[in-house]
């Protein structure tokens, strides 16, 4: 086996094989949904934003239950 080439041994799991003669697997892909270690400021702001726009949500659903029991 003295190929300059890798090439599939096996397909699952996908083994290359080239000039060191060792099986290995190839490195696996970086995982997508690692989660981040915290809030970055955007998001921060975000649900501090989110948080005061509970007030006039509140204020309507207020006035439209004081406006049902009349």
């Amino acid at each position: 086996m003295a190929d300059d080439r890798e090439h599939e041994v096996q397909h699952d799991p996908q083994v290359l094989e080239g000039d060191d003669e060792l099986p290995r697997q190839p490195a696996p892909p970086l995982d997508p949904y690692t989660p981040e270690p915290g809030p970055t400021p955007g998001d921060r702001r975000a649900f501090r934003v989110l948080r005061l726009a509970a007030i006039p949500i509140l204020i309507v659903v207020a006035i439209v239950v004081i406006a049902a029991l009349r």
